[in-house]
């Protein structure tokens, strides 16, 4: 009968194997521990990490590789008991190298069972998270030193870390918000756009500011909203990627943009203002640059006081304006043209003889519209406007007054 290799295979030789495979191990050191917490096997991986050597710690405590105070606590002992009643755990905690550095290390530590059921023994891995733990705090560290709000959300939308300032800024203390889906901070109208937004930047994640163009809301723990801008970074880590998400409270920056607009447009009414100099006769005096918004708020205001004063003439004095280009007399046209579709002629005044070569040099086509060289010939020819249209008026109703005595 024959034998297979594996049944004659030395024991020796397979467990020389198994200690080559936990050789190669290089980013944990694993040891052997008896019943009592002594060393049995000590890994070159375990060398490698604390700087002892096989021979320096077969036969001693694994306490040794513990603080003094850790020592004096008895630590150690108190872990194999933990385990020896629990099964498999897993700590962290400071250690020594023989050099007597400190390092911090993730521990696991494993009983092994006799048959009977007894612990005849455990086995210990150390891994060296000091940099990691490092780095964690120093993120940690920057995350609550940031002037803004900050969350650390995970690809499920819910929140993994908040620092201080969201507390402040939200009411809500982290604990509350730990675990929760992000929309918690966000108004009900606006939690379906905002599912949207989310989306579309875990799909293509970026550092971009989020809703660019929108107005955001922020939703306080007390029901009140306010504005806020959002700043969206994507994070690669061991766990998979999360997303930063830095919030601004923007109420005093909205408020003093609101307040500035109000300002300009009041001294946009203030430096186009629509003077009525006679019955039915307006005057716009224009001073400075036009531009399109300006030119906006000119044409609103006269349209509006025509409305008012039933206007039957318009004086556009340019007399204050630097230049003339095209795009000036584009918005003086529409301003005569609006003007004329309720029933009001315009005439300009204060044009200069440099104004008028540039016109004619730039080819500009002010139509039919009638001009002045000064406010006054431009008020007298509006009187005769007047006149003449009061005398039409007339002589069309004695015309109509002839016909009905016929």
């Amino acid at each position: 009968m024959s034998t297979s290799s594996e049944d004659v295979r030395d024991p020796q030789a397979s467990l020389r194997d198994l200690e080559m495979m936990l050789d190669a191990i290089t980013d944990q050191a694993i040891i052997k521990l008896g019943p009592g917490g002594e060393v049995v096997r000590w890994s070159r991986s375990a060398q490698a990490m604390t700087g002892y050597e096989q021979r320096e710690m077969l036969g001693r405590p694994v306490a040794v590789l513990h603080t003094p105070e850790d020592r004096e606590a008895g630590l150690a002992g108190q872990e194999l008991e933990t385990v020896r009643r629990d099964g498999r755990r897993t700590f962290q905690g400071w250690r020594l190298r023989k050099n007597g550095e400190r390092f911090l290390a993730q521990v696991t530590l494993t009983p092994v069972r006799e048959q009977d059921g007894t612990v005849g023994g455990f086995v210990k891995t150390l891994k060296d998270v000091t940099e990691s733990a490092r780095a964690e705090s120093l993120f940690h560290g920057l995350l609550e030193s940031a002037p803004d709000a900050m969350l650390i959300v995970g690809q499920d939308a819910r929140i993994v870390l908040a620092n201080r300032q969201t507390e402040t800024l939200f009411g809500f203390e982290r604990d509350e918000l730990t675990g929760r889906e992000i929309e918690v901070l966000v108004p009900a109208r606006f939690r379906s756009r905002h599912i949207g937004h989310r989306d579309g930047f875990l799909h293509d994640p970026r550092m971009r500011p989020m809703g660019a163009g929108l107005e955001l809301y922020g939703l306080r723990r007390d029901g009140t909203e306010f504005p806020v801008e959002i700043s969206l970074s994507p994070l690669e880590t061991a766990e998979g990627r999360l997303v930063a998400a830095a919030i601004r409270d923007v109420t005093e920056r909205r408020e003093t943009e609101q307040r500035l607009q109000r300002q300009r447009d009041e001294i946009l009414e203030l430096s186009t203002p629509v003077i009525q100099v006679w019955d039915k006769i307006l005057v716009l005096p224009i001073i400075g640059t036009l531009d399109t918004l300006r030119a906006t708020r000119l044409t609103e205001g006269l349209l509006e006081k025509i409305a008012r004063t039933q206007a039957e003439v318009a004086i556009l004095d340019i007399s204050g304006v630097p230049t003339i280009d095209t795009q000036v007399a584009q918005h003086l046209l529409k301003t005569v043209q609006a003007a004329a579709l309720m029933g009001t002629v315009s005439i300009m005044s204060g044009v200069r003889p440099e104004t008028a070569q540039s016109m004619v040099h730039l080819g500009i086509d002010m139509g039919r519209l009638r001009s002045r060289n000064t406010l006054q010939d431009a008020l007298q020819l509006a009187l005769a406007i007047l006149a003449e249209r009061a005398g039409t008026a007339a002589a069309a109703t004695r015309a109509l007054s002839t016909g009905e005595g016929r």
